[in-house]
């Protein structure tokens, strides 16, 4: 084959994304599959691999002739080494050299990324973000992650692990997180924090399996007391983190993602007031801070991955 072609896999907890793209930004295969049901990473790398393969038959090639791989994961990601580390939601609680496991199977350069530091590569360069080098994306959905691009490059800390923004430390209240922590900022400010206070108010409900983020969001819409209680407090802490991150960081830009916004919009002019309310003055009005909903959603990692990949041709 004349041009290059891409390939990209966005690896969630319960859903793989895998796309092949030409070098003029054009998807030419897209193919959205169940994340296997294992703890074994093998199991993993077989259904990608199925995935790259198919696509490129279909485009008349073969997975030897991709000029690069891109994999973003929702996990800690060294990205030097290519591996990943603390993957619940994959079942993965130990160290996954998925680089070095994929390098068996295919011969072109192979990056791995977390998937929200993949998100903000792939708003700055595509998405809501264009034109802005100071970005914070945030994702808001059952827990809540975030990417950092500072100073004109995507911004990963010492061992690639920055940006773990749902797991800082926050309000003192004792809930008890996914990750083992206790008042993480995600036990109190994600989706299903909203649906985790609801279910301690109306238990009965609960043993029915009614509760949910959007039971609750509903419920507070039809005027329930409690229910609007609940989705107030969520709206003050989100705000109160966000406009912390904002004085820490001073961006130009703030791009908020995930379910729980995308599906109420609304919402982001709420945070919006709550940000500027609690974040240091000159942090949101010097900067005219922008607060943006997030433009490419479940595509923003495929972006940032292909992004990254011709970063490096």
């Amino acid at each position: 084959m004349g041009e290059k072609i891409y390939g990209i896999v966005d690896v969630g907890g319960t859903k793989i994304l895998a796309v092949l793209m030409d070098d003029h930004s054009k998807i030419l295969y897209r193919h959205r599959f169940p994340t296997p049901v294992s703890d074994d990473p093998e199991v993993l790398i077989g259904e990608i691999n199925g995935a790259l393969k198919e696509g490129m038959e279909k485009v008349g090639g073969a997975v030897e002739e991709l000029s690069g791989l891109g994999i973003c994961v929702a996990a800690l990601v060294d990205h030097r080494e290519g591996a990943a580390y603390e993957a619940p939601n994959l079942g993965w609680h130990r160290r996954v050299p998925l680089k070095e496991m994929l390098a068996k199977y295919y011969r072109c350069p192979i990056l791995v990324e977390n998937d929200a530091n993949a998100a903000v590569v792939g708003e700055v360069k595509y998405g809501a973000a264009v034109g802005h080098d100071c970005v914070i994306y945030i994702t808001i959905s059952t827990g809540i992650g975030s990417g950092l691009y500072l100073d004109g490059k995507l911004y990963r800390g010492h061992t690639g692990f920055a940006g773990e923004t749902g797991h800082m430390k926050a309000f003192g209240r004792g809930r008890k997180c996914g990750c083992g922590g206790s008042d993480c900022f995600e036990s109190w400010a994600s989706g299903e924090a909203v649906a985790r206070s609801a279910r301690l108010l109306w238990p009965k409900l609960q043993q029915k399996g009614i509760i949910n983020t959007a039971w609750v969001f509903d419920q507070a819409e039809a005027n329930n007391l409690l229910a609007r209680k609940i989705v107030e407090k969520f709206i003050e802490d989100i705000g109160t983190g966000l406009a912390n991150l904002v004085t820490l960081l001073n961006p130009s830009c703030l791009v908020i993602g995930g379910g729980v916004v995308a599906r109420r919009p609304e919402l982001l002019e709420q945070i919006r007031h709550k940000i500027f309310e609690q974040a240091v003055k000159p942090s949101v009005e010097e900067t005219q801070l922008q607060i943006l909903p997030a433009r490419l959603e479940g595509d923003a990692g495929i972006w940032g991955m292909y992004a990254l990949l011709r970063q490096g041709d």
